[in-house]
């Protein structure tokens, strides 16, 4: 794998906050045991979590982003050409400016990802 498809996945994962949520209070509120997959899932809205807290104490103009991008509080944007010159408008930065921050996004996830043990990285066990 390389880097590319780790923020593909990484994204994928930040697309389905949401539902990761949802899944992990369903799987709390019935007392289902489905500990591998709630783990999963668990790692990977704890890795979300780190990127929101991270952009909130060091730009809250890319959470806001972040949120907008991923779908983190509502509806997710689909995210083609047309989307990101919207966003661009709102923002007030460039088309380029936001495509290199949604790559930015990915790198974060990515390294948050890591270090929660969603993402095993040449399979290197997340340090406890």
């Amino acid at each position: 794998m390389q880097v590319n498809d780790w923020k593909r996945i990484a994204e994928h994962e930040a697309r389905r906050y949401r539902e990761n949520k949802a899944f992990m209070r369903g799987v709390e509120d019935a007392g289902i045991c489905e500990p591998d997959r709630y783990r999963v899932k668990q790692k990977w809205v704890a890795a979300v979590d780190f990127v929101l807290d991270y952009l909130k104490r060091t730009d809250t103009e890319k959470e806001r982003f972040f949120r907008l991008c991923y779908g983190i509080d509502g509806k997710r944007l689909r995210l083609g050409e047309k989307a990101m010159t919207a966003l661009s408008f709102d923002f007030h930065v460039s088309i380029t400016t936001m495509y290199r921050w949604r790559s930015e996004l990915a790198s974060l996830l990515v390294i948050a990802a890591a270090q929660t043990g969603a993402l095993r990285p040449y399979g290197i066990e997340p340090r406890r």
